[in-house]
């Protein structure tokens, strides 16, 4: 009785565990999560996004067509928004700019641990008397008489001088711009302070608030502003909706076309039905298992729904067209099994291959390519379980309709069967000789989603704001301890001078004295006690000179924090990390590791040749990474992942066909479908102005892998049939057809997908495949009775 039900228990636990393992399972937007892990480059732009990037920021582009935007209209809309959403961070210009009080402490903290000779200049200057006011003057004329505008608003918030801390004056001369270069532009950053949630959905309804309440300022002020939005919460909400998108819409429309076929070929609406349902338990299942192994799907692996039901129909189609010439008398079981032990060798072996095709992606170095092969091998291996373990049972209930024999099937004659191939390499060279060999496409704007206002917003930056350039990059370095990370900097410091000395960099910015340094800070204590102990004094001539109580009050607050009780060296150092300022260029984690950022500008635009000029910073331990940066940081990957595994890959697998034949005659004709195939889609890249990209190399495993399995099927075929075409075809020729057909459907509908990426994976798996297929039963056949022909004459 327990053995009866064994099975179905197994299946409903089966399912109980993928719904679990669904619950768990989630969208993953981030662009760095399908590109390699172990890559200097993206972990420190993964380090930098997470201890210095201001990733939550939605930034808001205001542009002006026919004038120049001024500052108090982006100030007016700053103070709606703040009034609007209390809860919210608005900022329209530098913080410093915006109240230059609240950095008291901060210019303080920085000044107490400022370089030896820099105090000895602050206390002369402040406790000398005749020092002090001939500073005073020259601020006041200064004041009367300077056209520099940014220094006029320092001296006027800052008499007596404390802003002229070295790494403060490179800091306030690098803040970026708000405005653009023209003035037609401005910028405007927006943050929640307090996030209950950070999922696409409410990334999606934050940024329709945002547009909501801008157009409603712009109505009630009478403003006529053109804007667009970007950054991480509106790359999140648009990359979620579009995964969502290509998952459920891609499904469908191969669902539709797949279904459309089969009836076609089966006309057999119970069959459908039965199939859709084991369909879904496939996705299920995958789907589950995925949720409890990765967790995630990301931007390359959320394709593999499409691929798989192209796939996984092709086991159905098989155990139907084979089910009649199964024992047809008995009981249902009986019935199911007999089916079951006729087709389930060359079910589970056709599984395993593709399977092993797939699987190796996941040798990729690049994390959405390797979770996309696991995901389909996962999805091929139970989709193979599923329709072996249930399609028997029900095919026993419902009755299989024989389809139509054709008698003179579509095989090239062996005579003009072997210039078919030669016919298709000549047109492919003259091709590559005219338009060249196929490119490689690295850049990540391949993964963006279509019609992106968070592109389109950000490639205005770039274009815009000359400190968002391409030619702009980021700069990281990290160690163990404080002390450590001191001396990787000023080292990194004396290379950076270097490197721009020899025009290889235009300019960078690496404010190493903004570091916490708990040598300094102690030797410094006295003097800077004594000027807070002399504060009233010096403000007092500060007065007579003529600077008001406003204008002296950062000041004051600087002098008083001057009187703040020690700190430890550990107190020193997350005091540091934790300030506004500061804590832009220098973090720590729980851990108490280091980490220290700045930017640099390259004399030329990011390439493979530009990064090995930068060689001595990767001797200093300094990465430097940006988005800009991945195209060239990537291509020796990809070159990596195409000579490593792909080419090794396909020759194993092309190996195996000598074991699998035991002839080399049906080795070679196989080999030479397949090298003609591999020709042709790269013939196609070239005339459709295509080029590979990490994600589009998928064909050429999938293309051998699908030429190895047609061209077995075939030649097993034509040695049982004893090279009969008609019943070759009757048989494995429709079964062929109609796999590489669905096949190529499921991989076709990710043109329908929301990026380039995925478009071009699908555009050329799905013609390699239909390739493939075509070049199998046209010229396979021919060849093999070409190559036998003596033995088919004996027979």
């Amino acid at each position: 009785m327990l053995k009866k039900f064994r099975s179905p228990i197994l299946l409903i636990l089966l399912v109980l565990f993928s719904i679990a393992g669904l619950t768990r399972l989630k969208f993953e937007t981030a662009i760095l999560e399908v590109l390699p892990k172990n890559l200097p480059a993206i972990q420190a732009l993964k380090d930098f996004q997470e201890h210095f990037s201001e990733d939550r920021e939605v930034i808001v582009l205001l542009h002006s067509d026919e004038e120049e935007i001024v500052e108090e209209d982006v100030e007016a809309l700053a103070l709606f928004l703040r009034e609007r959403w209390p809860d919210t961070e608005v900022r329209y210009k530098s913080a410093f700019e915006e109240n230059p009080k609240l950095f008291g402490e901060t210019v303080a903290h920085i000044w107490s641990y400022a370089p030896a000779e820099e105090i000895e200049k602050l206390t002369a200057r402040l406790q000398d008397p005749d020092q002090l006011n001939a500073h005073l003057n020259e601020v006041k004329e200064n004041l009367q008489n300077s056209f520099d505008q940014q220094q006029a608003t320092i001296d006027s918030y800052d008499p007596l001088g404390f802003l002229r801390h070295p790494a403060l004056q490179h800091l306030l001369d690098n803040d970026a711009s708000f405005a653009s270069d023209d003035g037609q532009s401005r910028l405007m950053m927006i943050r929640r302070k307090h996030e209950s949630s950070i999922g696409y959905n409410d990334d999606k309804l934050w940024i329709e608030e945002i547009r909501r309440t801008i157009n409603e300022w712009q109505q009630e002020e009478d403003y006529d502003y053109s804007f667009k939005m970007t950054g991480g919460p509106v790359y999140n909400a648009e990359i979620g909706s579009s995964m969502e998108h290509d998952m459920s819409g891609t499904i469908t429309i191969t669902s539709l076309c797949i279904g459309l076929l089969f009836l076609l070929v089966q006309r057999s609406f119970s069959q459908l039905l039965m199939i859709s349902v084991l369909l879904g338990l496939t996705f299920v299942i995958t789907l589950g298992v995925a949720g409890w192994v990765f967790q995630t799907l990301n931007l390359v692996s959320v394709g593999f729904a499409a691929i798989l039901l192209g796939l996984v129909i092709d086991y159905a189609v098989v155990i139907i067209r084979e089910s009649p010439h199964a024992v047809t008398t008995g009981a249902v079981p009986h019935r199911a099994k007999a089916i079951r032990k006729m087709v389930a060798p060359s079910i589970l072996w056709a599984a395993a291959s593709t399977s092993l095709v797939f699987g190796v992606l996941m040798l990729s170095t690049f994390t959405g390519v390797q979770q996309l092969g696991a995901l389909i091998a996962i999805g091929l291996v139970s989709g193979a379980l599923v329709m072996l373990l249930l399609t028997p049972v029900m095919l026993a209930r419902f009755p299989v309709k024989q389809a139509n024999t054709l008698v003179h099937p579509a095989f090239l004659p062996p005579r003009i069967a072997p210039w078919l191939c030669v016919l298709a390499v000549v047109v492919a060279g003259v091709l590559f000789g005219i338009k060249g060999a196929p490119q490689v496409n690295l850049d990540l704007k391949i993964v963006e989603p279509n019609n992106s206002e968070a592109v389109a917003a950000f490639n205005t930056l770039k274009e815009e704001f000359s400190a968002w350039s391409e030619q702009n990059a980021v700069m990281l370095t990290t160690a163990e301890s404080l002390p450590e990370l001191s001396q990787k900097t000023a080292h990194a410091e004396t290379v950076l001078q270097e490197l721009e000395g020899k025009n290889t960099i235009e300019q960078f910015y690496w404010p190493v004295g903004l570091l916490p340094n708990d040598a300094l800070y102690q030797n410094n204590r006295s003097a800077l006690t004594a000027l807070a102990e002399n504060s009233r004094e010096i403000l007092k001539t500060a007065g007579a000179a003529g600077f008001s109580e406003v204008g002296l009050g950062l000041d004051q607050q600087i002098l008083e924090a001057f009187k703040a009780p020690a700190l430890s060296s550990d107190d020193l150092a997350q005091r540091s990390a934790d300030d506004p300022l500061i804590g832009a260029f220098y973090s720590r984690d729980a851990d108490g590791r280091s980490y220290f950022t700045g930017r640099i500008m390259l004399a030329e635009l990011p390439s493979p040749e530009a990064l090995e000029k930068l060689k001595p910073l990767d001797k200093a331990e300094v990465v430097v990474t940006g988005y800009t940066m991945m195209q060239a940081v990537l291509l020796p990957r990809v070159k990596r992942d195409f000579y490593v595994i792909f080419i090794p890959a396909a020759a194993l697998l092309l190996a195996a066909l000598l074991l699998v034949f035991r002839s080399w005659r049906d080795a070679l004709i196989s080999i030479s479908v397949l090298l003609t195939a591999l020709i042709l889609i790269n013939a196609v890249v070239v005339a459709s102005g295509q080029a590979w990209n990490f994600l589009s190399g998928m064909a050429i495993p999938l293309i051998v892998g699908a030429g190895i399995d047609y061209s077995i099927h075939l030649i097993f075929a034509l040695r049982r049939q004893e090279g009969c075409f008609s019943s070759v075809w009757n048989s494995v020729g429709k079964a062929i057809c109609f796999c590489g057909v669905s096949t190529s459907i499921g991989f076709g509908s990710l043109l329908f997908a929301s990026n380039e990426a995925l478009r071009s994976m699908g555009m050329l798996c799905s013609i390699g495949i239909l390739i493939t297929m075509s070049l199998s039963l046209l010229v396979i056949p021919g060849l093999w009775k070409r190559s036998h022909h003596r033995r088919l004459t004996r027979i």
